[in-house]
């Protein structure tokens, strides 16, 4: 398996890395562990698309956080994402916190946020009626927005993939190759050897691990915890925005948003811990989300929770990002400790890891232009935003179309299969590509069918689906079988 490159970790920042340099013509892989993308942090996050005025000027976040908010306005448009532009407000209750927000008005300034100014509480209530009465002041940032995150992942690894890159999933990278000058020549992992001179570690909450393999011990990972309440679509226009609390040196706080969906959603927590895996929800936790959503939304309907969910991010001892090329082993670049505003800065970081390619490991690789670059992707028909005449287009076209598999949030047959078409081969990745199990059911009813359709369309028995990969299989056996051994 020689490649040009390699790329360690597909979530929202290898995946942009992998969508940009296809833009050259290069051999790419993008390895990854998860069964189906997003995972990890890029699939448990607020999906925010931040406006550049929380970040300290002068660090990498700072850097990149406004240019990436363009780019995504502008991704969103060729990859065909769902994004809602509502802007952002961060609300204070009192003197203090106003002084906050107007520390946070001359960053945004310094860092080049358009737009941003502070605003009184009558006027932000004026648009957000359901906000406390309490809040004085809020800073508003109308270049903000909510973005669909599952679409983004596979938007940029779907339109990688179409310019020649290549996904290789449930693949585990266990260690570094070395040539005799003790340069990079690949990747170990689960299923063989990758071979590339040039290696991207975005591995996320194990960057730092990977970051040793090759001797570079400067920065740790603190994996932290976020958890989250979900809410049923039901509950669409009770909020409209993002409303931030005033962030604190544990982060930006609890939020209370609209996703890009219409479902109402509050968190994150942090929570330091050692686990970089556990993505449990706690008590403790979601009764701290919803005492933070309260605070800032006092009629928080609770009672339409439909799920609940934990995100573990990178954060550094630092608390800015890790980018750089190492100058030993050539060959091996560290795009790490990317947390918030990590997601919104993807697109300008991936862009500043092509130019470090071209600056400092030009011996080792060459990017020459493909003048064959398509810069657009299609996503999947979302049935459910289409009109009457729509649907019956689509319908008579295809009749898969006309077979309701989600009832909650009207996912048909054919946006199933078009899912397996473009790679689902778990109930999961069909749940990323089409939202078929988000709704208020959470898979209740459409899981069964949708691992009977993988079934048939992948050719497997039902019983060896799985939900997520690995042993996550949804069925344990036939009955008979299981009673025919009981009575044994």
């Amino acid at each position: 398996m020689n490649y040009d490159v390699i790329i360690i970790g597909s979530g929202v920042t290898g995946a942009g890395i992998a969508r940009e340099l296809s833009k050259y013509k290069l051999k790419i892989a993008v390895l990854d562990k998860a069964s189906e993308l997003p995972s990890g942090a890029s699939r448990a996050n607020s999906s925010m698309i931040h406006g550049g005025f929380d970040d300290k000027p002068g660090t990498m976040k700072s850097k990149f956080c406004v240019p990436g908010n363009k780019l995504w306005h502008k991704l969103t448009q060729e990859l065909d994402i769902d994004f809602n532009p509502c802007g952002s407000y961060v609300c204070a209750f009192n003197d203090d916190e106003i002084k906050h927000l107007e520390l946070l008005l001359e960053q945004g300034k310094t860092n080049g946020a358009p737009g941003v100014e502070i605003i009184s509480g009558d006027k932000l209530r004026e648009k957000e009626p359901n906000v406390s009465k309490e809040i004085v002041a809020a800073l508003w940032s109308p270049e903000a927005g909510i973005i669909n995150n599952f679409e983004a992942v596979n938007a940029l690894i779907e339109n990688a993939r179409l310019n020649n890159a290549d996904l290789f999933l449930e693949t585990l990278a266990t260690g570094l190759l070395f040539d005799e000058k003790n340069n990079i020549r690949g990747v170990t992992t689960n299923i063989g050897e990758f071979f590339a001179p040039v290696v991207i570690n975005a591995g996320g909450v194990h960057s730092g691990e990977i970051s040793k393999w090759a001797g570079d011990e400067s920065f740790k990972i603190i994996p932290t915890k976020g958890e989250y309440l979900l809410l049923d679509r039901t509950t669409k226009g009770f909020i409209n925005s993002f409303l931030f609390s005033c962030p604190s040196k544990a982060g930006k706080g609890i939020t209370v948003l609209q996703t890009a969906e219409g479902n109402l959603m509050s968190g994150p927590t942090a929570t330091e811990q050692e686990d970089p895996e556990d993505r449990a929800t706690t008590p403790e936790g979601l009764a701290e989300v919803l005492k933070g959503a309260r605070r800032l939304v006092p009629d928080f309907p609770v009672k339409l929770n439909i799920t609940t969910f934990a995100g573990v991010r990178a954060n550094t001892e630092s608390g800015d990002f890790e980018i750089k090329v190492l100058k030993t082993p050539r060959g091996f670049v560290n795009v790490a400790g990317i947390k918030s505003p990590g997601f919104t800065s993807s697109p300008a970081i991936a862009e500043y890891v092509a130019d470090l390619l071209k600056e400092e490991l030009a011996d080792r690789i060459k990017l020459i232009p493909n003048k064959k670059f398509i810069p657009e992707r299609r996503n999947i028909p979302r049935f459910l935003y289409l009109s009457m005449e729509e649907r019956k287009k689509l319908a008579e076209k295809d009749p898969a179309y006309a077979q309701i598999v989600c009832r909650c949030e009207t996912v048909t047959e054919g946006q199933v299969l078009e899912a397996i078409r473009r790679g689902a081969k778990t109930v999961t990745a069909v749940k990323m590509m089409t939202r078929a199990g988000t709704g208020r059911c959470q898979g209740g009813f459409c899981c069964p069918r949708v691992a009977e359709i993988l079934s048939r369309e992948l050719n497997i028995p039902l019983d060896e689906i799985t939900r997520h990969g690995g042993e996550s299989k949804l069925l344990a056996g036939k009955t008979k079988e299981f009673l025919l051994k009981g009575a044994e």
